[in-house]
């Protein structure tokens, strides 16, 4: 076992059971055990998930563990705990500061390495002009120009370096070093005893000491005044940097002289930097992140500061070289879960449903969900109206939601604009009394992040995301994040399968470090709904549809024009518009379609039934293809019978047919015949009102509609 343990039961109050799986639940039983501490302990723990607890299941694990050849340390519930919020004994004393926006979340504990003493580096005899001769070889070519700095100032109570030199290379100094007689003073100068003295990491070009008089990009310096100085060195080693030295500042921190191996390329030792730095930061070590420059100094080894050794505590220790550590790292980290073969007759802790309830649910907490409706469909304000949902415990299309705090990511509509659209629809929901627990709950629950103009790859928005969503609270404090819409930031081309791979796990990341369901809103392709599965009707690469645990698919319902008013019809005079929503989940056993009625700002449930009849748009292309043809066929033949009424009102008290038709031709845009005119006037035209009397001779039209003013002569 290592270190102190005494705070693990602290971290456990940070850590809720009933949001962990059955395998991280074992996995905390584990490292408690491993650490030497009580069952009652993990006990007490657990029966704080109330809906999964059973009592004595705790000691009957207990006895297993140990047993086996996989461990799980103390390292594992720091980690749970930190993710959460939770901070150790060991950490910063200073103030609580918010995370800046391209800070890195430290998502493992420094309770895994070793403590490894520095204090000893105090003690016993030195060579001062061996330490620093044995630091230039292992740094430096005989012929590479060296930076040093003796000379210090003052400011605020604080020793601040100098420019310093750089006019000898290595090789002389080293000379110069053999022949002082331990006076290293004689070779690079007396320095400030309360200041000690510093070395720059990289080779110069006896010009200038700047970035730019950098000749060649070897080696970053990393350190961290954030972590005991004595867990300092064993973190370095357990995580196999690749370092040409490790030195003693003097004071609270070892610096490590890494290997990054870019040569003359500025941008790759750039590149490597960054990496470098996030993977100590993601391993705890936090580095000072103002070290990153290729001119920056470090602490030279073989002087005092403050009575204190600035010692030489390691040389070519760790990886030999950056590729080797990259390896070494790509072979070693292993953060997936363990693999299992003994919980057969554990309980099962399914999530509980976050949509809809146990027997007839949507999806559970902790999933993902998609939404995919057409463009200008509605669907932003039926996300926004799950969100509520979500915020107040209320309904959502008839399903109840669990309450909890919901963290929306706008990426398309302007702010106010959202703003009142949540208005909007909260206002709906009070007018229907479907508000479960109130405004204040709104309020308090529902937080809006605004990103249009602001979009960019979900590779790069996701920790940023995560960033905002942790510092709200710790992991498990949401419930759920939208994001609206993920055309924004899918990376641009929905086709490519491995790009959309990488973005949907950029959503399981987000899942997974908040602890929370994501929801996400995509849009139809182009083409009629009906001629595709539902769960196909999305736009872009199919891995759309194999990756989300629930997918609503929003669809047009067609209505025929004949019954749209009756069924569709508002006081005003417009019509609403008539939906599908089908349902592919994974969780849950496939509900039977709901047809919805759009109804600003929502979408209602047709209670009547009366939509459950017809098609959604493009499913029976026959049926719409024959609708058409006779909605064109009526719109033409209204088109006629409007002519014949014109042209009848204009020949006086005998409208001859052939008056009536020359006066058609003068009016419409087509040439119409005797023939014509002469169905459309006789009994055989249904849907004409018109027919012809033969009066005295003349075939006089007449409106059948109207009272007859002649008597009774055959009709043609």
């Amino acid at each position: 076992m290592k270190g102190d343990h005494s705070d693990l039961a602290q971290a456990l109050n940070y850590i809720d059971p009933a949001a962990l799986d059955y395998q991280k639940w074992i996995d905390v039983g584990m490292a408690l055990h491993e650490s030497g501490l009580s069952c009652s302990l993990w006990d007490t723990w657990s029966s704080k998930d109330t809906r999964r607890y059973h009592p004595g299941e705790c000691a009957r694990k207990w006895d297993g563990f140990g047993n086996g050849a996989t461990k799980v340390t103390s390292g594992t519930i720091v980690a749970m705990a930190r993710a959460r919020g939770w901070e150790p004994h060991y950490a910063s004393a200073e103030p609580d500061e918010a995370l800046g926006w391209d800070d890195t979340v430290q998502a493992v504990s420094p309770a895994w390495a070793d403590d490894i003493p520095v204090e000893d580096a105090d003690e016993g005899p030195w060579d001062q002009a061996g330490q620093i001769s044995d630091y230039l070889d292992a740094l430096f070519d005989d012929d590479d120009h060296v930076g040093i700095v003796t000379r210090a100032w003052q400011r605020d109570g604080r020793w601040l370096p100098q420019k310093g030199t750089w006019s000898k290379t290595a090789g002389q100094l080293r000379q110069e070093l053999a022949k002082c007689a331990g006076d290293v003073g004689k070779v690079i100068g007396d320095w400030p005893q309360e200041a000690g003295a510093w070395v720059r990491i990289n080779p110069l070009d006896g010009k200038g000491c700047g970035n730019s008089d950098v000749t060649e990009y070897r080696y970053s310096l990393v350190e961290s005044d954030e972590v005991p100085i004595e867990r300092q060195r064993g973190m370095i080693e357990a995580m196999n940097l690749p370092c040409a030295a490790i030195v003693s500042s003097g004071n609270k921190s070892v610096h490590a002289i890494v290997k990054v191996d870019a040569g003359t390329d500025y941008d790759l030792y750039r590149k490597r930097v960054e990496e470098l730095y996030q993977y100590c930061a993601g391993h705890g070590f936090a580095p000072d992140t103002q070290n990153k420059n290729p001119s920056r100094l470090s602490r030279l080894p073989g002087v005092t500061r403050n009575g204190r050794r600035q010692m030489l505590l390691a040389t070519s220790c760790g990886a030999g070289s950056w590729t080797e550590w990259k390896d070494w790292v790509a072979e070693t980290e292993d953060d997936l879960p363990d693999d299992v073969c003994d919980d057969w007759d554990a309980p099962i802790r399914l999530a509980p449903p976050l949509i809809g309830t146990e027997e007839n649910g949507v999806l559970r907490q902790g999933q993902k969900l998609v939404l995919a409706a057409p463009s200008k469909s509605g669907k932003s304000f039926a996300i926004v109206d799950l969100a509520e949902a979500i915020a107040c415990g209320g309904t959502w299309l008839g399903w109840p939601c669990a309450e909890g705090r919901v963290f929306y990511v706008n990426l398309e509509i302007a702010d106010e604009s959202f703003r009142w659209r949540q208005h909007v629809v909260w206002a709906d929901r009070e007018a229907h009394e479907d508000v479960g627990s109130g405004l204040d709950s709104i309020k308090r629950n529902f937080v809006r992040w605004d990103l249009r103009g602001h979009a960019e790859d979900m590779s790069r928005l996701a920790p940023r995301l995560i960033h905002r969503v942790l510092r709200r609270g710790p992991r498990g404090s949401f419930m759920a994040v939208i994001v609206d819409p993920i055309y924004k930031v899918n990376g641009g081309d929905e086709n490519d399968a491995e790009a959309i791979s990488d973005f949907t796990n950029q959503l399981d990341r987000i899942s997974n470090e908040c602890g929370c369901a994501v929801l996400y809103v995509h849009h139809h392709s182009k083409g009629s709904p009906g001629a595709r599965r539902s769960a196909d009707r999305m736009s872009g690469s199919g891995v759309f549809a194999r990756d989300a645990d629930a997918i609503l698919d929003l669809s047009p319902i067609h209505v025929p024009s004949d019954r749209a008013r009756r069924l569709l019809g508002r006081p005003d005079g417009g019509l609403d518009t008539a939906w599908r929503l089908t349902a592919t989940l994974r969780e849950f056993k496939t509900p039977d379609p709901v047809d919805l009625v759009w109804k600003f700002p929502r979408f209602y449930r047709d209670v009547t039934g009366s939509l459950s009849g017809f098609d959604v748009e493009g499913e029976n292309p026959m049926a719409e293809a024959n609708e058409k043809r006779r909605d064109r066929a009526a719109t033409d033949n209204a088109a006629i019978v409007a002519a014949i009424r014109s042209a009848v009102g204009k020949c006086g008290n005998e409208p001859t047919r052939a008056e009536v038709l020359k006066r058609m031709n003068d009016d419409l845009d087509y040439e119409v015949t005797e023939e014509n005119i002469k169905y459309w006037t006789t009994s055989k035209c249904k849907w004409s009102p018109f027919r012809a009397k033969n009066i005295n001779g003349k075939w006089l039209l007449y409106d059948t509609n109207e009272p007859l003013p002649w008597g009774d002569d055959d009709e043609e």
